[in-house]
């Protein structure tokens, strides 16, 4: 994984926006087209043709680099590529042949000049780079040649930062939880653009790797809390993979399905779904099936309530993780186990595995699992009944899932830090934080979630002596999590029939 730092403040608008309009040009042009690419340096030229490159998977870029003694472009691209010239060239160095001492340069007069023998010659699009210091020569010293072109792109001064958002490398697909909020949606503006050009190309190279921008966009959408939408591309992922024949990326797209199954609280089709991936990652030995799988079947024997099958695939699951010494996934596995630890009131236990926990998430730099670790410490202190630290912690959890636009952890600190204000005995608070809470719950489709905000604002309600209205919020809350076969039922309906009781007496 590449490490970046970047500041929520740096965007790439300006430049995402001349490099998708290039691309489209280039790949509209059926024969000799000239575009003008304007930078503000030699070397940012250079940056932006391999990020062409890499995003116009199939397109072969030749590039003719301008010596100090070229006088003719044409003639020097016939010599180096000869009639083979099978895709758009690009033209770098008109620097390395210019003087400002020299007036009227033989290299752009011989471009003037030899306007006519281009669309001849160079039969592909051609884009000239230039830098914005000889824009003016060009236009004085070779007007004609200039006036072939289809659009000129200017290209920003680039900020630290800026191509790095465009690149999928630098955020591990999509996975990478560092990105703050504004950099993720200038990446998923990318994203839309690069699928929306490509998605209807049947060359298989193609294809897989339109399924590799989907697979990255979905994460991103999963992290922003749109799942439904998540779930459709990772579903075109696994329609890919099977027109394909390519059982790693049905092994990718079945797995991400599932994890989108189990944030929707639809553990029994996310159950199915993942056993369905573990079958073909043993097919191809995928490394990470067996780490992944154990995970994820730990993840909902916990949410189905089942603490014993849950500690023994997490201990499983741990073991594999330090053998492989994937600390991503060690930290994953600590913070469910911690979870288990938690739930069957061991809390000494719990605490310690979330700090090992999140020890290692602070180490890898994964912002969304450090947002969940101090939430799950929040928790502890909760019920240790220090709630002016837990407060810290949460508070502490919501900044970073504000920084990154992680909605889902939002949502979840929100609602720890209305409790927190409960506990204090502040109830107007508490019913403030737990509507927002409530809001993002609906909005990105957290059924559990929701279920667990319309229990907990019905215990503030009833705090409050609003009897009537702490039932009909524990009602609903009921429904939900009876329709998830959510552990936290038995606690609802307890609840619910004292309650009742009272009203009845």
């Amino acid at each position: 994984m590449t490490s970046t730092n970047l500041n929520s403040t740096v965007e790439a608008g300006p430049l995402a926006e001349a490099l998708r309009s290039l691309r489209r040009g280039l790949a509209r042009a059926t024969g000799f087209a000239l575009f003008v690419g304007v930078v503000k340096t030699p070397a940012q030229s250079h940056r932006i043709i391999k990020l062409l490159a890499e995003t116009m998977p199939g397109t072969l870029f030749q590039t003719f680099t301008i010596q100090p003694d070229t006088t003719d472009i044409l003639a020097g691209i016939q010599r180096q590529f000869g009639g083979d010239i099978s895709g758009p060239v690009m033209i770098v160095g008109l620097e390395n042949a210019l003087s400002s001492d020299i007036p009227n340069p033989p290299i752009l007069h011989a471009l003037n000049l030899r306007r006519p023998d281009w669309p001849a010659l160079v039969p592909q699009p051609v884009v000239l780079w230039v830098t914005e210091f000889w824009l003016g020569e060009l236009a004085r010293s070779a007007p004609d040649f200039l006036d072939w072109r289809s659009d000129t792109l200017h290209f920003p001064d680039l900020e630290p930062g800026q191509l790095e958002i465009l690149d999928a490398a630098t955020w591990d697909g999509g996975a990478d939880t560092k990105m703050p909020r504004a950099a993720r949606m200038e990446r998923i503006k990318e994203l839309e653009s690069l699928i929306a050009t490509n998605e209807h190309n049947q060359d298989a190279f193609i294809r897989s790797t339109v399924a590799g921008w989907m697979n990255e966009l979905g994460l991103h959408l999963v992290l922003l809390g749109k799942r439904r939408e998540a779930l459709q591309y990772f579903q075109k992922i696994l329609s890919i993979g099977k027109e394909l024949g390519n059982k790693t990326i049905e092994f990718i797209g079945l797995g991400n399905i599932a994890g989108v199954y189990c944030r929707l609280g639809d553990l029994r089709q996310a159950a199915l779904v993942l056993k369905q991936a573990l079958d073909i990652g043993a097919q191809i030995n995928h490394k990470k099936a067996k780490i992944n799988g154990l995970i994820n079947l730990a993840v909902i024997s916990l949410r189905l309530g089942d603490l014993k099958k849950g500690i023994e695939l997490c201990e499983q699951a741990l073991l594999v993780a330090r053998e492989m010494c994937d600390r991503n996934a060690e930290s994953s596995v600590l913070a469910n186990l911690g979870i288990a630890y938690e739930n069957s009131g061991d809390l000494q236990k719990a605490k310690e595995l979330y700090e090992q926990s999140l020890t290692l998430r602070q180490l890898t730099g994964d912002r969304e699992g450090e947002s969940g670790c101090l939430g799950n410490l929040g928790n502890i202190y909760i019920r240790l009944g220090a709630t002016s630290k837990a407060l810290q912690f949460y508070e502490r959890a919501l900044n970073i899932a504000q920084e990154i636009g992680d909605r889902r952890g939002q949502g979840n600190s929100l609602g720890n830090i209305g409790m927190a204000y409960q506990a204090l005995g502040d109830a107007k608070k508490a019913i403030e934080l737990l509507d927002e809470s409530l809001a993002i719950r609906v909005e990105i489709d957290d059924r559990r979630g929701e279920g667990i905000v319309q229990f907990n604002y019905a215990s503030v309600l009833h705090s409050m002596g609003l009897l009537d209205q702490a039932i009909t919020r524990a009602e609903v809350a009921l429904n939900i999590l009876e329709q998830l076969e959510d552990p936290n039922v038995s606690k609802v309906r307890a609840a619910l029939a004292e309650w009742r009781k009272k009203t009845a007496a």
